[in-house]
């Protein structure tokens, strides 16, 4: 029971200094440590806990946030490519960082972790198109087992070619190169994904890059980054690497992880599979982590007759342990920079929920001044497109030398190309030609290059062109576009068009709950961040001001 209690105890206070040392005040010779971190050869343990990954959480959400509502009230759509990089990265790169945090040793620079992410990252991908290329299947379920094999077998080759190349063979070194290579994986994959899904041709829906950035940032952390990591480390732990079945079967687990996360199920029965898959991923790397991080502290404790024997190992131990002392130091109250510190603290955690505000509004409806309309057979669309008029031309009409030419454009005394026209009831179809002349037969052949229609009516004359609608290669509609409301179209999965049409007089209700709700916690945020920062400054300045008089008292 003793025991039981100790342990409890022990588990809370490394929690609590998990926390106290990841929003405390750091230093800058704390950012150029880890920025330097293991390009100087000068080896060491890292006792020190992960801080660094969340304010660059932080940084990049907030960014996110601001290019969001940039795009949300100027619709500039150039800022589209940034967002898509920003909301790829806020979760994959943040959370390989703290990967490397954990990473007990010194002998590795985050640098060359990046290298990996941009090396590994884009063999992988490369390896993965060509298979997907080279084999494919319209069975959803083979499908999900080639996607299975056809991105982790490349992954596993890439983690393996960037061991091989940094001659980093420790476990956690083949786990954090691991790690790097599926975190770069995951960035391109996600980017590709935010795109696709989003792009909604006139536009980019806002709402639709929100959700997929989120769904596809928070399964970042238990997918490609944990599942590639278990295999680099696989690699370097177990002894004849390519010879040890034990490798292959864990490289089998990732890949049937990667196959189950892509099953075709249903959404209810899809959540479970997910939940179970992340679990398993998580509870096999927590692992890998504890049981390597323990080994290699462990290691790291020398005799005490060996540490006198050795002044290099003696001066590394004060080293570190001032270091550790420096970590855990907190300022005291009487000192100015303990308030500034929270000061700015308030100032990054309502800048934070502020960012978080902001990205909810900017996921309800973006461009309430168009509306969607579905189709599911080519009639009513060509209808929908030709408001109702009705205009067919002839097909692949064959030119008629015998009908004299509305119009002819001669170049060099010869005609190159002819336009004729053909008029049914008030629309006149205008078929234009171009000339090919086939210099061995001595013969001229007309093809045909476009077909306009003109209508008059009352207003005056119209004209319009005719348009080809292509769907999986095959034509899906031949079309006049007479609806001017119709800003663009597209087809969804399932085979249908999405026509995107102006809508003028529908107009964003602001005293909508929503809006209303959104504004009011964002200005209460800002408020409460500025009034804590201001605070919390001249309380700084007091202090400063109360340890000025101390000194001078003092001296007199």
């Amino acid at each position: 029971m003793v025991k039981s209690g100790s342990n409890s105890k022990r588990v809370n206070n490394v929690i609590a200094n998990f926390f106290k040392q990841t929003f405390r005040r750091h230093s800058g010779e704390e950012y150029s440590e880890l920025l330097t971190r293991g390009m100087r050869g000068d080896g060491g343990v890292n006792k020190k806990y992960p801080w660094a990954y969340i304010r660059l959480f932080a940084l990049m959400l907030v960014l996110y946030a601001v290019f969001l509502l940039i795009v949300r009230f100027t619709s500039n759509e150039l800022f589209i490519p940034t967002i898509t990089v920003l909301a790829s990265c806020c979760f994959n790169l943040s959370f390989l960082l703290f990967l490397y945090e954990l990473y007990p040793k010194k002998d590795l620079s985050f640098m060359s972790v990046c290298l990996a992410l941009l090396m590994g990252g884009a063999m992988a991908n490369i390896i993965s198109q060509i298979l997907f290329n080279i084999f494919s299947s319209d069975n959803p379920w083979l499908r999900a087992v080639y996607t299975g094999f056809f991105e982790e077998l490349p992954k596993a080759a890439a983690v393996i070619a960037v061991i091989v190349t940094s001659r980093k063979n420790s476990p956690l070194a083949g786990f954090l190169m691991g790690a790097a290579v599926g975190c770069g994986f995951s960035i391109v994959e996600d980017m590709g994904y935010i795109f696709v899904e989003a792009n909604e041709m006139p536009v980019m829906n806002l709402t639709t890059i929100i959700e997929v950035s989120v769904a596809r940032g928070t399964s970042a952390v238990c997918t490609h980054t944990l599942w590639t990591a278990a295999v680099g480390w696989a690699y370097c732990h177990f002894k004849r690497h390519l010879a040890n079945i034990a490798f292959y079967l864990v490289s089998i687990l990732s890949c049937g992880l990667h196959i189950c996360w892509d099953l075709p199920l249903g959404n209810v029965a899809l959540g479970f599979v997910y939940a179970g898959c992340a679990l398993v991923a998580s509870v096999e790397c927590v692992l890998i982590l504890c049981f390597e991080r323990k080994k290699v502290y462990s290691q790291n404790k020398l005799p005490m007759e060996e540490l006198y024997k050795n002044v290099a190992a003696v001066r590394e131990m004060f080293e570190q342990a001032e270091q550790e002392d420096l970590a855990v130091k907190s300022l005291s109250k009487s000192d100015p920079l303990y308030w500034k510190h929270w000061g700015r603290f308030a100032v990054a955690l309502g800048m934070f929920l502020m960012a978080i505000i902001a990205i909810c509004y900017c996921s309800l409806p973006f461009r309430e001044t168009y509306e969607t309309q579905v189709f599911t057979d080519p009639e009513a669309f060509v209808a929908f497109m030709q408001d109702g008029r009705e205009m067919k031309a002839t097909e692949n009409r064959p030119y008629n030398s015998r009908q004299e030419n509305s119009s002819e454009t001669v170049e060099g005394g010869k005609v190159t190309r002819a336009v004729q026209c053909e008029t049914v009831g008030s629309v006149t179809y205008n078929y234009e030609y171009a000339l090919s002349h086939d210099s061995v037969s001595g013969n001229d052949y007309y093809f045909p290059v476009s077909v306009s229609a003109t209508v008059t009516t009352d207003e005056g004359v119209n004209t319009y062109f005719k348009e080809d609608l292509y769907h999986d290669g095959k034509l899906y509609a031949s079309f006049f576009r007479v609806n001017d409301a119709v800003t663009g179209f597209n087809f969804e999965r399932d085979g249908d068009v999405l026509v995107f049409i102006y809508n003028p007089a529908f107009v964003r209700d602001l005293s909508d709950w929503k809006y209303l709700s959104l504004f009011c916690t964002f200005a209460a945020i800002l408020g409460s961040s500025a009034v804590c920062y201001i605070s919390l400054f001249i309380k700084s300045w007091r202090v400063k001001k109360s340890c000025s008089t101390e000194i001078a008292s003092s001296a007199e």
